[in-house]
């Protein structure tokens, strides 16, 4: 009966990552909020576009793209969270950051 009543929220944020691809290197520390079943470990479907370490804090790499990092639970990954990673191409002038709208 107690089972019924251990629900467990939990998540990671931020969920987008919008940047511009850039020869210095950037990081973005990603953050679990509320109670997972145990210690979260971090993947990236794509490294060649951006890595996670295992603190979540996430490298972009030199290569525009797309891909997702997958956020497990615990080591026994039973659930599963998800960020979305874009890296676009290098525009003059211009710089996203995963907080803000595109700049004209």
């Amino acid at each position: 009966m107690s089972d019924l009543f251990d629900v467990r929220y939990w998540d990671v944020f931020p969920k987008t990552i919008r940047v511009s691809r850039s020869p210095v290197e950037r990081t973005i520390p990603l953050s679990i909020r509320g109670n997972p079943d145990g210690i979260p470990e971090f993947e990236s479907v794509d490294p060649s576009i951006v890595n996670v370490d295992a603190n979540g804090v996430v490298r972009f790499g030199l290569q525009s793209g797309s891909t997702l990092i997958l956020v497990y639970d615990s080591p026994e990954r039973a659930r599963v969270r998800y960020v979305e990673v874009e890296v676009v191409h290098e525009t003059p002038g211009a710089f996203w950051a995963a907080w803000e709208e595109p700049t004209p």
